[in-house]
């Protein structure tokens, strides 16, 4: 790092000089005798951090000096190889001592390459992302035919897109989530170790939120509340996510700029548009709730499940029964966001979690892209359920397209979890592992020896599946998967970047025994 590189270079320059001096007074002491030799250690060398230190440190370092030059006469090294054997020693030592403790105030100037292009490529998506979501929301609206070869029509009244109603809704929401997620129940996780040695405490209470939404919802839809009420003003909804969104990473910065430098993520330049995207904070917290730990795995994925299933509600009340296609998409993402929410503890392993900061990117993505993309499949065979997958046999492929992702998904997450927590778990004791530099070991068999991001790979199928059950004759439907895999792409291409200047030639070891990055055999 260039100010980190600055420093040291000015302390080779001073132990440069101190060498000198100390090579003039080592002749000096050849000439004219002990009585000098005394006097030259008396001599302090610079002060380079603390005074007592050089002084201990210059001294020892001039005795050695005295000692190899009284026995080099029937030696075979040279006095000049003795001085410079020593000075190297003692440039070894000032660079040790000179080295800064983690949380200095010097602020760290990062040489690799930023993620998503910077602070222009920080700016341009976070206006580009809410458009795509605008845009894919309202080509699939019912006047449109979710037709991808033509312009939609754009409503032009204001009222279509704001109400402030569905602000209050989707606002009470994300409160009630909070709530539920206070409550004291559940077991309490260790997180990771931090940078400074901390590991903090996580509540990990997430099937008992589901189970108390599940109740609510189930009592609203008895008390015959609308459940064609979020379809019916779906682009309010979607305004409302995005609007909070925005909310939420705003303050998420300005808290983060009165956070002390520890407490900052690892990839945070000092760049506005960059860190206000990427995120500046590792994990803000307001009292016991930890935010990004919150908003990653509440609000939106319960939010998006809930969608589903007042899509089905609301054909059951219309046509007394649930197209075979709508219910099997809400079935399996009901069971996607049932089983992040029984593990959600293996979050805490993950690059979201350790590497990133909280900023826009995760705070959009969570609230606005995962409930308003990710319910698209539902929202399509609600709307065109002519169009939908109703053969058996091509659903009952599909079923098994899906399981074959989940099984692949859910058990290299748990191998790669149980294995970073502990090691020496029989579950995981048996696999082959590659020994990296920094005391951790890489994975090379099991899930992890198909490819190098196996739970990629399983969610990428069962993201396929999904949105099969909608048909080929449009291909908005599939835009889910062909993201998903971009973005998967993208993801793991910076979990190689990263994973590749912190393991070293480890990694590149890796790399041979597990060429195939995403797909195995494939890619």
């Amino acid at each position: 790092m260039p100010a980190r590189t600055n420093s040291k270079s000015r302390s080779r320059s001073r132990g440069r000089t101190k060498s000198a001096s100390q090579s003039k007074a080592v002749a000096s002491t050849q000439k004219n005798g002990s009585s000098k030799a005394r006097k030259s250690r008396s001599i302090s060398p610079p002060n380079i951090v603390d005074d007592s230190m050089s002084v201990r440190v210059s001294r020892r370092i001039q005795d050695k000096i005295q000692r190899e030059l009284s026995t080099s006469i029937s030696s075979d090294h040279s006095p000049g190889d003795m001085v410079r054997k020593s000075l190297k020693i003692t440039e070894t030592k000032v660079e040790k001592v000179e080295k800064k403790p983690f949380n200095s105030p010097a602020k760290e100037v990062h040489s690799e390459p930023i993620a998503f292009g910077g602070a222009v490529g920080g700016a341009a998506l976070t206006i580009f992302l809410p458009l795509v979501v605008y845009a894919l929301v309202i080509a699939c609206d019912k006047s449109n035919g979710c037709r991808h070869d033509r312009i939609p029509f754009i409503p032009k009244r204001w009222q279509q897109y704001f109400d402030v109603k569905i602000f209050g809704v989707v606002l009470g929401w994300y409160v009630f989530q909070a709530m539920l997620a206070l409550i004291p129940l559940g077991p309490v996780v260790k997180g990771q170790v931090l940078r400074d040695g901390r590991r903090l405490n996580y509540r990990c209470n997430g099937l008992l939120a589901l189970l108390v939404t599940v109740c609510v919802f189930a009592l609203l839809y008895f008390l015959k509340y609308d459940m064609s009420y979020v379809y019916q003003h779906w682009l309010q909804f979607v305004t409302a996510s995005i609007f909070l969104s925005f909310v939420l990473a705003v303050f998420l910065y300005v808290k983060a700029l009165n956070a002390p430098a520890k407490d900052h993520a690892p990839e945070s330049t000092g760049s506005m548009f960059n860190d206000f995207f990427m995120g500046l904070e590792l994990n803000p917290r307001i009292g016991n709730l930890d935010l990004k730990f919150f908003f990653e795995l509440r609000p939106g994925l319960i939010g998006w499940m809930l969608i589903d299933w007042s899509l089905c509600a609301s054909q059951m009340r219309a046509d007394g029964s649930v197209h075979p296609a709508l219910f099997l998409v809400t079935l399996f993402q009901t069971i996607y966001v049932l089983d992040a929410l029984k593990n959600e503890s293996s979050i805490l392993t993950t690059m979201d979690i350790t590497t990133e900061g909280f900023g826009f990117m995760l705070a959009f993505g969570d609230l606005a892209w995962v409930p308003c993309l990710y319910s698209l499949q539902a929202y399509y065979i609600y709307t065109y359920p002519q169009h939908a997958v109703s053969n058996p046999y091509a659903l009952g492929a599909i079923c098994l397209l899906e399981i074959i992702g989940l099984v692949i998904f859910r058990g290299a997450n748990s191998q790669k979890d149980q294995f970073r927590n502990n090691p020496n778990n029989p579950a995981v004791a048996h696999l082959k592992t590659i020994p990296t530099a920094t005391g951790k070991k890489l994975l090379v068999s099991g899930y992890w020896g198909l490819c190098r991001r196996p739970n990629y790979f399983g969610d990428l199928l069962m993201a396929t599946a999904w949105s099969l059950t909608c048909g080929f004759v449009h291909l908005l439907p599939y835009f889910y998967p062909i993201h998903f895999f971009i973005l998967l792409s993208h993801r793991q291409m910076r979990d190689e970047a990263y994973c590749k200047q912190k393991y070293g030639a480890a990694w590149e070891k890796y790399c041979h025994a597990v060429p195939c990055r995403l797909i195995p055999y494939i890619f």
